[in-house]
């Protein structure tokens, strides 16, 4: 087994690892839990279950930033198997990152 393939088994382990303990875990965000705020992430998944069902506004109003996390969240697990030279994918995620931080601040502001 290459090290790039246990590399991939690990990261993806850890994702089902932190699936599992939130499915399992009374507290479902803990940046609400304990800050008293929402997080960047708070609705995203709401809002791509309001996106697959064809729900447009549903998954505005939950986190508009919820498919592009998603999309940059894929990238970034997996930009060693496409053909972006490190320099690129940075500054596709750095973006992406951009992009969600702007997103919540427009939310905690007209909020």
């Amino acid at each position: 087994m290459t090290a790039r393939l246990k590399k991939l088994i690990c990261v993806h382990a850890a994702a089902a690892a932190a699936v599992t303990l939130y499915f399992l875990l009374p507290i479902k965000c803990p940046v609400k839990y304990f800050l008293g705020f929402n997080c960047p992430t708070c609705g995203m998944t709401r809002a791509m279950l309001s996106l697959f069902k064809g729900d447009i506004k549903a998954y505005a109003a939950y986190n508009p930033a919820a498919l592009p996390f998603l999309v940059l969240l894929l990238f970034a697990f997996h930009r060693r198997l496409l053909p972006v030279s490190r320099k690129a994918g940075n500054i596709i995620v750095a973006a992406g990152a951009v992009c969600v931080l702007i997103v919540y601040i427009l939310r905690i502001i007209l909020v």
